[in-house]
């Protein structure tokens, strides 16, 4: 075979072993068959593949479920997707084993409106709060050009202009639709780390368009001081690439320093984006209370990150210790909420009965922080 013959196998060479360096570059998660999320005739021995509901249609792209049949089963620590929904009672345990994740589980929500988000295709709409998140306000944030609607007419989806994932643009309808939101960021998604740029959905954290952070590699299932996600956050309520921004571009009224307006003047709250650094002379400086939870999650010794009750740092880093430096034990609406569903109401991620200054409890997550109540 002549030299001339050998130029475009060359080439092709070439090309494969750039995309397979840009690939390990990059750190592409998915992995696993096609067919694991898509169909290409949606027939397999006589029977539809895909499960529309009734209809056994594929949806777009040809994958065959949305977001909430994708991500519901057991995790085990085995598969390859992380499962936030289950069929069955899933194992939560504060502070110790569970087989939920980061974000917790939305089963309950589905008998309690106030044990998680309500996202269509888990429950129907909130009883009490309707369509609307509590605290909504699309003005709040208008400098960065990133608008949810004016108007909430739609219930809570898993992406887009009413969800939590994926872009979103008010002026955009066509971000209604999750698969058009999250379109391509499986397929791109990186192992994101720190404060490296989150400009598109693939590249932000946990498809979370522009929030910054690190990922853990299975979403938390066995989290202890040095596994874990790493939060990032700032002391600035307007940081656009802090998790505590994602929380406010829903309920904004929550999360501003002051609110003057429906809500009371001077607007008290329990503070988010505030360094515990600065009050490390007083109680807060015993975090995370290892007389109470020491031998949960790894914690030994004040300082110990302690993941069911996290705390957020300006690098986006996973910190095994912190109250160290400046910055590493930011307080987050995470520190006490589940994103997605806990079995306690408020999205808590423990049982508030069992906080009793009386009787100081393990079960009460308060006390990691409030240390001599």
């Amino acid at each position: 075979m002549g030299f001339r013959c050998l130029k475009p196998l060359l080439s092709f060479l070439v090309i494969i072993i750039f995309f397979i360096s840009l690939v390990v570059k990059k750190g592409f998660t998915i992995s696993g068959p096609c067919s694991q999320c898509h169909t290409m005739h949606n027939s397999q021995n006589g029977q539809p593949v895909a499960e529309n509901g009734t209809s056994a249609q594929p949806f777009k792209a040809l994958t065959i479920g949305d977001c909430v049949f994708c991500h519901t089963g057991t995790n085990t620590g085995t598969n390859n997707i992380p499962y936030v929904m289950s069929n069955t009672e899933p194992v939560y345990n504060f502070g110790g084993a569970r087989n939920t994740l980061a974000g917790g589980n939305f089963y309950w929500v589905q008998s309690d409106d106030s044990k998680g988000h309500n996202v269509v295709g888990i429950t129907g709409e909130d009883g009490a709060l309707g369509l609307v998140p509590p605290g909504y306000d699309p003005t709040n944030y208008p400098e960065f050009g990133k608008y949810r609607p004016s108007t909430w007419t739609q219930q809570l989806t898993c992406a887009g202009n009413f969800g939590c994932h994926g872009k979103f643009d008010a002026n955009n309808p066509e971000l209604n639709d999750p698969f058009a939101a999250i379109s391509g960021a499986h397929h791109k998604n990186i192992n994101r780390n720190g404060t490296e740029p989150a400009d598109e959905v693939w590249d932000s954290y946990r498809f979370l368009w522009g929030i910054k952070g690190t990922e853990d590699p299975d979403y938390e299932l066995h989290p202890d001081t040095q596994h874990h996600n790493g939060y990032y956050a700032s002391t600035s309520p307007g940081d656009p690439a802090s998790i505590n921004y994602l929380c406010g571009e829903c309920h904004g009224k929550f999360h501003s320093d002051t609110y003057n307006g429906t809500y009371a003047s001077p607007w008290l709250r329990h503070p988010t984006d505030f360094d515990m650094n600065q009050v490390k002379t007083k109680e807060y400086g015993g975090y995370p209370n290892p007389t109470l939870f020491s031998g949960k999650l790894g914690v030994s010794a004040v300082g110990d990150y302690f993941a069911d009750v996290p705390v957020g740092n300006t690098q986006g880093a996973v910190l095994s210790k912190v109250l160290q430096n400046p910055g590493d034990a930011i307080v987050l609406c995470l520190s006490c909420h589940r994103a997605h569903g806990s079995p306690y109401p408020d999205i808590l991620r423990w049982d508030y009965s069992t906080c009793k200054a009386s009787d100081p409890s393990p079960q009460c997550g308060c006390l990691a922080c409030h240390t001599q109540k």
